[in-house]
């Protein structure tokens, strides 16, 4: 349901981008003050070849992660941001087959590393095992991070 969702803000998110380059362009208003240096950034561009710095969340999301021994131990389900924007969680769901049995799990940022595989995203947890996941406390997102629905 949440993948429908984000699908569906982003879709619009890239409508509206799409309109909004065909229509007439006008200037915007200058930013002047420090306030708006603050608030609009512009991040250096990626160089091919070199290793990410900067990851998209929704191209995270479902990513398998690999543990200790370079086996499968989990997928990337969410993030848990704090309201100053740090990432205070990485929600890995782990074990179950098909859907049934899965559980997520709370892993520190940290935690995870992530490397190119060829033109892939690869995310390792090299201190994490399928065991330890296993057996960490559940977690039920409902409990700690309010809804909008």
């Amino acid at each position: 349901m949440k993948s429908l969702v984000l699908a569906a803000g982003f879709a619009t998110l890239l409508g509206s981008a799409a309109f909004a380059q065909t229509a007439t362009t006008t200037a915007a208003p200058a930013a002047t003050g420090a306030a708006n240096s603050e608030v609009i950034i512009v991040l250096p561009e990626f160089v091919t070849g070199a290793a990410p710095a900067r990851f998209l969340a929704d191209k995270l999301e479902g990513k398998d992660v690999y543990g200790a021994n370079n086996e499968k131990i989990g997928e990337i389900e969410d993030f848990v941001l704090g309201s100053d924007g740090t990432v205070q969680a990485v929600v890995i769901e782990v074990g179950g087959f098909l859907g049934i049995g899965e559980k997520d799990v709370l892993v520190n940022w940290s935690a995870l590393q992530m490397t190119m595989d060829g033109s892939k995203t690869r995310v390792t947890a090299p201190t994490l095992t399928r065991d330890i996941l296993q057996n960490a406390p559940t977690v039920d997102l409902d409990k700690i991070v309010p809804g909008d629905d």
